[in-house]
């Protein structure tokens, strides 16, 4: 007798007009995942007086990622309805529009950030991003307030115009002495 025998399951086995092949079990697409919010990190109180309330207008129903990540307790339709103190900025929007620097928006302590993968493509940097209120509030206490803000960054465009005008005469001046030496030379 010979020590060559395999058992095969029929009900497995595909017809390919060439052979029968077994058929590997079809793996199901990924769903996709879920964020799941560990029970324990909901800010919880039997009693009603104690519970966390939003600030805007005292609903019970939080934003958990607002409370996790920026300790902020308000509801998802107050950051709905007032994004001038609820939205969320990218690192690049808070360095141009409140002239802060890396080393600032680097401090946790300072400005509490959500990082995200990267929308545009998966293998740059994961996005930051930053909670409104959090950058006003700082940049009002660095530049005195929101007009000294506003005066500082037209200071800076006026700066970065001057620039380029004194380098655009330097480079028209120098073709013109450059001409009028080849013409005398």
């Amino acid at each position: 007798m010979s020590s060559n025998y395999y058992e095969y399951n029929l009900a497995t086995m595909r017809d390919t007009k060439g052979g029968f092949l077994e058929e590997e079990p079809k793996h199901e697409s990924p769903k996709k995942k879920r964020r799941v919010i560990d029970i324990n990190d909901i800010p919880y109180n039997p009693d009603p007086e104690e519970c966390p309330l939003c600030v805007e207008c005292g609903s019970l129903d939080l934003d958990m990622i607002y409370l996790k990540v920026f300790k902020v307790y308000v509801c998802k339709l107050c950051v709905e309805a007032v994004p001038d103190k609820y939205s969320l900025l990218t690192k690049t929007e808070a360095k141009d529009d409140y002239l802060l620097t890396d080393s600032e928006l680097r401090d946790r302590a300072l400005f509490p950030a959500w990082e995200k993968p990267n929308p545009h493509k998966s293998t740059w940097n994961n996005m930051l991003l930053y909670l409104r209120m959090h950058l006003e509030k700082f940049a009002i206490e660095k530049w005195g307030s929101l007009e000294n803000l506003d005066k500082e960054f037209e200071r800076r465009v006026d700066e970065k115009r001057s620039r380029k005008e004194k380098k655009y005469n330097r480079s028209v001046a120098g073709k013109y002495f450059s001409q009028v030496y080849i013409l005398h030379g």
